[in-house]
C-alpha cells in the first residue's frame, strides 16, 4: 500500500512545525540491514542472518530544507522509507532562515530537527554553537559505504572539516557556470566570452540592439540577499586572482583585484536586465529560460533546466562554458563554490538512531547520482557522478563544463563570523551599484568592518 505524505512550509521562526501524516505501507522490502546501534549496515549484499531488519519501522526523523531543495528532500523521505520503514518530516523554511530558523529550534526546550541541511560557510558558526555533531569517527567507521575518495576533493574539505574534524557530509556541489543563447550571440556575429572584457562587448551589443524587443544581454544577479550580491561579485573577484583573506586569516576585501572586480561588475551592470538589485535567482532564471536574457551566472542545473520543454522556450539553444577569465596577470576561468550544501546531525537530535542512518543513506554514492540525475536542482559532490556516462547523457554541456574547472574549486569564508563579513561586504556591493559610494570607498569600508570583527 503507498504511503503519503505532506512536506511542511515553515513560515517565520517563530512559528510552530506542522506535523506531516504518513500511513506507514505494510510489507515493504528492506534492501539493507540496521547494526545494533540503528546505523544502516549497507554492504550491497543480503541481509545478515539474525540482524533485524525492521529496526527502524516506526521510528520519525525531521529533517530541515529550503524551497529550492523541497523536491529532493521529498525524494529522499520516499526511498529512505522504502528502504528502512522510517518516516521523515520534511520542514521548509525560506533562505533567509536557514540559520536563524535551527538555532531557535536548537536552543527552544524542546527541539525537533535531527538533520541540517546546511550553507557550507555556516560551519563555523554551527560549530562554535556547539549545534552540529563531530562526524569524524562516524565517517571513518563507514568508509567502505561513504567512500569519502570519490567525493570531488575540492568539495569535500570546504564542505565537511571545520578544526580539523568532519562535522558534515556534501550534499549538493554549487558553483556557478555561463550560460549563453546561441542564437542571440549567432545573430550578431559573437563568441561565447572568455574573458571579462568579452562579456562586456557581448552583453553591450545585444542590449543595444535588441532592448527594443525586451532582449537584454546578461542579468547580472545584485539582488540584496548576500547570496546573490556576493556570488556575483566572488564570481569576478576569483576570476582576476583576487582573495579576500590572505594567508594569516586577515582580509584583502580592499586589494586591487578587489577594486577592479567591483568596477568591472558596475560597468557589466549597465546592460544588465533591469533592475539588477531586483535580479535574484528565480529573475535570472526565468528571463534565460524565456529568452530575454543572453548570458547568465547560474548554478549548473540551470542546463537541466533549459532542456525541459515545461520550463524552458530556448531548448536547444543555448550553450555553456566556464566562467569568463580575469585578462590581468593572474587571470583564470574560476570554479567558485557559490552557496554549497552540507548535511549534519543536530547535537540535540530526538532521535540519533535514526538521524545517523538518514545522513548514511543519503550520502551514499547511488543515493547521491540518482538525485543529479532526478532534475530537483543538486549537483554533483561526486567523481562517481560527474564522470558517469549516464550523467553525462543526461547533462552532456554542462557535465564537460564543471569538469573543466571544478577541481580548482574556490570556497567562501567559513570562520564563525562569515555570514557577518559576506553581508557587510554584499551591503557596501549594493551602496557602489546605487552610486552612494565608489568601488573603492565601499571596499574601503567593507575592509574596516572585517578588520574590526575579526579583532573581536
Amino acid at each position: 500500500m503507498p504511503y503519503s505524505y505532506k512536506t511542511v512550509q515553515a513560515g517565520y521562526v517563530k512559528k510552530r512545525v506542522l506535523l506531516v501524516l504518513f500511513v506507514l505501507s505494510f510489507g515493504a522490502a528492506l534492501l539493507y540491514s540496521l547494526s545494533m546501534h540503528g546505523v544502516l549496515n549497507l554492504k550491497g549484499g543480503a541481509t545478515a542472518e539474525g540482524e533485524d531488519q525492521h529496526m527502524l519501522r516506526g521510528h520519525k526523523l525531521v529533517c530541515l530544507t529550503n524551497p529550492a531543495h523541497a523536491r529532493a528532500f521529498e525524494l529522499l523521505a520516499t526511498w529512505f522509507h522504502e528502504e528502512t520503514g522510517a518516516v521523515v518530516q520534511n520542514i521548509v523554511v525560506t533562505s533567509e532562515e536557514m540559520l536563524s530558523y535551527p538555532m531557535a529550534d536548537f536552543h527552544s526546550e524542546d527541539p525537533q530537527i535531527d538533520i541540517f541541511m546546511i550553507r557550507y560557510h555556516h560551519l563555523g558558526i554551527l560549530h562554535d554553537n556547539n549545534m552540529i555533531s563531530d562526524l569524524t569517527q562516524f565517517i571513518e567507521k563507514h568508509e567502505s559505504i561513504l567512500q569519502t575518495d570519490d567525493y570531488i576533493p575540492s568539495i569535500y574539505a570546504p564542505y565537511s572539516l571545520y578544526d580539523g574534524k568532519r562535522y558534515a557530509l556534501p550534499f549538493d556541489g554549487d558553483t556557478h557556470l555561463l550560460f549563453y543563447r546561441k542564437s542571440l550571440l549567432d545573430r550578431h556575429n559573437l563568441n561565447p566570452p572568455k574573458t571579462w572584457e568579452d562579456y562586456l562587448h557581448v552583453s553591450q551589443t545585444i542590449t543595444g540592439k535588441e532592448r527594443r524587443r525586451g532582449i537584454y544581454g546578461s542579468a547580472v544577479m545584485m539582488h540584496p540577499f548576500m547570496v546573490f550580491s556576493f556570488s556575483a561579485y566572488f564570481n569576478r573577484l576569483t576570476a582576476m586572482g583576487g582573495r579576500l583573506l590572505d594567508d594569516e586569516g586577515n582580509p584583502t576585501v580592499n586589494s586591487p583585484e578587489g577594486v577592479a572586480a567591483l568596477e568591472a561588475m558596475l560597468q557589466q551592470a549597465k546592460y544588465a536586465l533591469p533592475t539588477p538589485q531586483e535580479t535574484d535567482w528565480d529573475v535570472s532564471r526565468d528571463a534565460f529560460l524565456s529568452g530575454k536574457a543572453a548570458m547568465v551566472e547560474q548554478w549548473t542545473d540551470l542546463g537541466i533546466m533549459a532542456e525541459d520543454l515545461s520550463q524552458s522556450l530556448i531548448s536547444g539553444d543555448w550553450g555553456v562554458v566556464p566562467l569568463p577569465r580575469g585578462s590581468n596577470p593572474g587571470g583564470r576561468h574560476p570554479a567558485p563554490l557559490n552557496s554549497g550544501f552540507s548535511l549534519a546531525i543536530s547535537q540535540k537530535s530526538p532521535n540519533r538512531q535514526a538521524a545517523e542512518a538518514f545522513i548514511l543513506f543519503a550520502s551514499r554514492p547511488d543515493i547521491a547520482k540518482k538525485l543529479c540525475l532526478s532534475n530537483v536542482g543538486v549537483d554533483p559532490t561526486r567523481r562517481s557522478t560527474l564522470e558517469s556516462r549516464v550523467y553525462q547523457e543526461f547533462t552532456p554541456k554542462v557535465s564537460a563544463a564543471i569538469q573543466q574547472v571544478i577541481h580548482d574549486a574556490t570556497p567562501w569564508p567559513r570562520m564563525p563570523q562569515a555570514s557577518q563579513l559576506i553581508e557587510i561586504l554584499s551591503e557596501n556591493l549594493i551602496h557602489a551599484l546605487d552610486g552612494h559610494l565608489t568601488p573603492r570607498e565601499a571596499l574601503e569600508h567593507a575592509q574596516r568592518e572585517w578588520e574590526r570583527i575579526l579583532a573581536q
